[in-house]
Formats: structure tokens, sequence, C-alpha cells
């Protein structure tokens, strides 16, 4: 590194610590917009729709401070993408730097400090809903911009920036893929996505699980409750009389947890804990039909389960994996045999792995050590899924890197620690000066010259 590279790198990450107090009270006015998706399952659309957009407004104020030319991509009323691109003088690669502004629904009130859409700023943390998932990482982004422009600093590349709505419930059509076909694209991202956890520095995540989301349902035989000895015995009535679709269910779910073990003990991958890859049967309803008491057999269940799977199998082969499970486990029972239990695969999000020998993870791994201590980032794999699935679609190598304590993601009391807050902020500039290239300090175009002082 020469001495004009260390007193770039100085300069901007000085003007970082300047706008910490900055960055803070933005989050605090994003927490403020209630933007949770409104296709969210449980929400009512027309009540909710439009608090996306009103985030992407906020965004896209602080790209044109950061010298971006800010532009709007819609594809259902009220739902804005703010895309802002600061150009490069020419002759470098660009960098895009991606958010989204969504988030999911409070959950219960009582479990938060206060208002989740109200943040409550401490010394080193700012708390909310959306604070780690994720606007902490789309506001981080926005001030490196503002960062770069402040210190001086012209890219040689292009650099992009957006906030895009829609990604918690895969909607990507509305979001990242729409800004994408709009034209704002570029040569590497990083989706900003939370990365850490407690005490930390963010991580560097180049790959993403597979996540499949289906329901099962079966069918049972109504009878009285008192009537139950006689279903459940064979050597008595047995199915002939009645069948409860929770007893049933039960073949499944054994079928499903052994299958579960198993990717335990065998489906390993290297940045990722043992275990992680998994199969939660998170919602279950099972009633006797239009009755919710439990004096008769339940002849109506329905289960929905959440997967996560090995970032090196396809969904379709998991898939048929979890159908052939089923099906075997099945064979055994004689009501199964005769009604099989049917499936609904409602949400296919494909795994996402950046190429060993793309150049953006050492790039990333060089900012983030020069923000910090010297040492490189951490490197693992991301607890969920992002809009890296999406860009990959479209041709673009990216990874995740961005604040946040990961655990505390979707669940009362979110919140981000400033310290990562200030060292994303840092990492994204300075990832943007490597990859992008600086301009020629003569050119008289340099922003530099016309930032008015600032």
């Amino acid at each position: 590194m020469t001495a004009q590279d260390r007193d770039v790198t100085r300069e901007v990450t000085d003007q970082v610590d300047r706008l910490a107090e900055r960055l803070v009270s933005s989050l605090a006015d994003a927490i403020a917009v209630p933007s949770v998706n409104p296709r969210y399952p449980g929400q009512e659309y027309d009540k909710i729709v439009g608090a996306e957009g009103d985030v992407s407004a906020l965004l896209a104020d602080l790209y044109a401070e950061a010298g971006a030319e800010v532009a709007k991509v819609t594809v259902e009323k009220g739902r804005d993408n703010a895309c802002g691109v600061v150009p490069g003088a020419g002759g470098g690669r660009s960098l895009l730097l991606n958010g989204h502004v969504d988030v999911v629904p409070a959950g219960r009130l009582d479990k938060w400090r206060g208002d989740p859409f109200r943040a409550v700023v401490t010394d080193d943390t700012v708390i909310g809903r959306g604070a780690t998932d994720m606007k902490g990482g789309l506001v981080a982004a926005a001030y490196a911009a503002v960062a770069l422009r402040r210190a001086g600093v012209r890219l040689a590349g292009d650099l992009v920036l957006q906030a895009v709505v829609g990604e918690e419930v895969g909607d990507h059509l509305a979001g990242t893929t729409a800004v994408l076909e709009a034209g704002f694209g570029a040569d590497a991202a990083i989706v900003c996505e939370p990365s850490g956890q407690a005490g930390t520095l963010p991580a560097s995540v180049p790959v993403t699980p597979g996540l499949l989301w289906f329901s099962i349902s079966m069918e049972g035989k109504t009878a009285h409750s008192g009537l139950r000895g006689m279903t459940v015995h064979p050597t008595l009535e047995g199915d002939a009389l009645g069948v409860n679709t929770v007893d049933k269910f039960w073949i499944v779910y054994q079928a499903l947890r052994s299958l579960e073990d198993e990717w335990a003990r065998h489906n390993r991958h290297p940045l990722f804990p043992p275990g992680y890859f998994n199969l939660l049967p998170g919602v279950l309803q099972a009633n006797p039909s239009g009755i919710y008491v439990p004096f008769f057999l339940a002849d109506e269940l329905t289960v929905e389960y959440c997967v996560y799977h090995h970032p090196d199998r396809t969904n379709e082969e998991v898939i048929a994996e979890i159908e052939g499970r089923v099906a075997d486990a099945c064979k055994s029972d004689p009501w199964l045999r005769e009604h099989p239990p049917v499936f609904e695969w409602k949400l296919l999000w494909p795994p996402y792995s950046l190429p060993d020998d793309a150049p953006l993870g050492a790039v990333v791994a060089g900012a983030h050590a020069a923000a910090s201590d010297g040492r490189p980032p951490l490197s693992t794999g991301f607890m969920g899924v992002c809009d890296l699935t999406w860009m990959d679609r479209k041709g673009l190598d990216g990874l995740v890197y961005g604040p946040g304590v990961g655990y505390t993601a979707h669940a009362e009391n979110e919140y981000v620690e400033i310290a990562q807050l200030v060292q994303s902020a840092k990492t994204y500039a300075l990832a943007a000066i490597e990859w992008c290239g600086l301009a020629d300090p003569a050119d008289p175009a340099d922003p530099a010259e016309r930032a008015d002082g600032r």
C-alpha cells in the first residue's frame, strides 16, 4: 500500500467516524417506518402497502447526498425500489451494494422493550424491528457512499446502490430482479444482510443454503371421541370406524425427523455447523372438519415445513428425496397407502455459492482488515437466504457482508451493534475503492473539486 493509498484509507475511515452519529440517527428514522412486507402471510395488504416505498425514499435522499444519480423502479404501486449510481470516471469495475427495505411483522408486542417501530438507541446498540434485518446494512451502505464523497474520492468504476422491496417473501420480481432488469446491475455485488453475531464484526459470507417451504395435507375419518380406543387398536374396529390424522402424522413426522438426522450426520459443509441443514415443522393445524373441540377424531391435518438444505444440492433433488421418504413411510400403514399425504410446494429458493476463484472475496477481506485490526473477516455460511440467488440468475457474482446480530433477526428486541454499523460502512467504502479503482486525480470531472467544501 502506497502512502497515497494510506492517506485515502485514513480519510475515508475518518469520514465514516465523523458520520457515525448521523448514521445511527438515519437508522432510527428508517426503523420508525413500519415497512412490513405487505405480502407477508397474515398481513392486510391494502392497510400496509406503501411503507416500503417510504423507506426507499429515505435511502434515495442519502444516495443523492453521495452524488448518485437516483432513480425509482416500481412494479407495484407504493412498493418503490430506490436505485442510485455514483458514476465513475471510466475504466474501472462497477460494484453493487444491495439491501431490502421490507421487514417481517413485529410479533408479540408485549415481548418488546418498547414500540418495535421506535428505535431505542443505547451507547452501543440500536434496537427495533429491522435494525439487524436489514435496515442497518442499507443505511451503512448509503453512508459509505456519503463518506467517499466527503473524502473527495472519485472512483474509476460506478458504485451502484439499491434499496429494494419484497425480499422477505422471495418477491424478487418486484424487487432485486426488477431493478437488475431496469439496468441497475454491476460487475459484482455485496448484499448488506447481517453476517455478524453479538460482540463480533461482520463475517464474509460466500454461500447460502437452499430454502423450501411446503405443506402436507392429510385426510382422516372423524368419529366420537369416546370411540378412540376402538379406532387405534387393529384387533377392534380400526380405520373402518375412524382415523385420527394426528396419529397418522406421527408416521410422516418420524420419517422426516429421521431424514433430518441423516443430513446432520452426512450433509456437511465447511462453512456451516453440523446439523444446520434441517426440516422444520413450524405450523401444524389438525381438527375435526369445521370443529375446534377435542370431542371428535381429527379428520383434517395440514403441516407447514421450512427446509434449509445443502448448497451443493438442487431444490429438485431435495424435493424428490423428501417426497420419496414420506411415500416409503406410508407404505407400512394401510390407511396411508390408500390415502397418501398431499404435498404443496409454496416457495422454492435455490442456494448460492460464490465461485472459489472470484476476486471479490479477497477484496472484501482486505477492506475489512484495513477498516479494523488488520485481521481478515471470518468466513461462514449464511444463516438464511437472500437476494444473491436472484443476482446469480442474472449472471452477477456476490457475497454477503453486513452489520447485525443474526440470531435476533425476526425476533423480539432485534438489535444491531453500532460498532458493526461503523465497521460495515468503512468496509463498503474501502471495498469500493479497491474494486472500482480510483479516478485520475487530474480528471477535471473529479467531484472533489465541486463538492462545495464538504
